[in-house]
């Protein structure tokens, strides 16, 4: 573990610099909040010179003296641009999309440099709950430009995930000192259920006349296909067709229940899990919207009005998760 991600530090860095919520808007990394100490390599260089210097003494060597100033002179120079290789850098929390239980969720960060110089080697990581560095990212911004940075974070559970504080450091120039700063964006993602991946076909909508075109792994007449979206089953997948493309598609089968459809968790089965029951409504919403029907939601004393389109399936997605 880097000394820098030890808890301890991270607890000192935040208490310094009085700073323990998320940040909105665009953040500067001024020079309070920018800490520096050697690396292990920069330790090991301290312990030559000391050693070199000793014996320079001992022997009295004019060159040993000159070769030990003017190294550790760069050194301390190296020092200064290390640190100035991260202040003054703007960072500003872009988005983040919802993803499903078991997906990795990518928040997007824009670090613009507004100085004059580029800026190199600079790493961006997220430290998770737990106080450990995730991946590091390694980004080069150039003089008076903008650049992105995606960092990913599994999402396992449901419900809302915020991005957690964000690490961004350097070595350069010669890898001897390390400067990093802190920053915790105002992103957070909403993590869906994780679609049941051998769910029922859809109820039988009350009312229903005539058939209407819906998600079914077994039975009834081939309809076509559809572009593939995240959370169908891949067992729907036409394969035959996605080795001929380089884009998913999912079969469509003429199904039974037309009319309106009210997704209700408490018509499933009792003896079901909690979880189970909102794995399988949230397939139902997504097997529902490829078949363009309408439907609604009814959770605990909650309840989504018919309505169908990419809104209306955000929004009972998003009541699931937050379930």
């Amino acid at each position: 573990m880097s000394i820098t991600t030890h808890p301890l530090s991270i607890r000192i860095a935040a208490w310094i610099a009085g700073r323990d919520g998320v940040e909105h808007g665009d953040v500067v990394l001024d020079r309070r909040r920018v800490y520096i100490i050697p690396t292990r390599a920069g330790v090991v260089f301290g312990v030559a010179m000391l050693v070199l210097l000793i014996g320079s003494i001992n022997y009295a060597l004019q060159l040993g003296f000159m070769l030990t100033f003017l190294v550790t002179s760069i050194a301390l120079v190296a020092m200064y641009h290390t640190h100035r290789n991260l202040t003054r850098l703007q960072l500003r929390g872009q988005r983040v999309q919802n993803v499903f239980a078991g997906d990795v969720a990518t928040f997007e960060i824009v670090a613009t440099n507004p100085v004059d110089e580029p800026r190199h080697a600079l790493g961006f990581a997220l430290l998770s709950p737990a106080r450990a560095r995730l991946v590091c990212v390694a980004a080069d911004i150039p003089a008076g430009s903008a650049r992105t940075v995606r960092l990913a974070l599994p999402a396992t559970k449901r419900g809302r995930l915020s991005c957690p504080r964000i690490r961004v450091e350097t070595r350069f120039p010669f890898g001897l000192w390390q400067a990093w700063a802190y920053y915790t964006p105002p992103l957070a993602a909403i993590v869906y259920p994780k679609p049941e991946d051998d769910a029922p076909p859809l109820p039988v909508a009350p009312g229903g006349q005539g058939e209407g075109i819906g998600l079914a792994s077994t039975g009834d007449d081939f309809a076509g296909v559809r572009p593939y979206q995240p959370g169908d089953p891949r067992k729907m997948i036409a394969w035959r067709l996605a080795a001929r493309s380089d884009e998913l598609s999912v079969k469509l089968f003429d199904a039974q229940g037309g009319g309106d459809l009210v997704l209700d968790l408490d018509a499933l089965p009792r003896q079901m899990r909690y979880e189970d029951r909102l794995a399988r409504l949230t397939r139902w919403v997504l097997m529902a919207d490829a078949a363009h029907m309408r439907y609604g939601l009814q959770l605990h004393g909650r309840r989504i009005d018919l309505g169908s389109g990419a809104e209306h399936r955000e929004r009972c997605l998003v009541a699931l998760a937050l379930a």
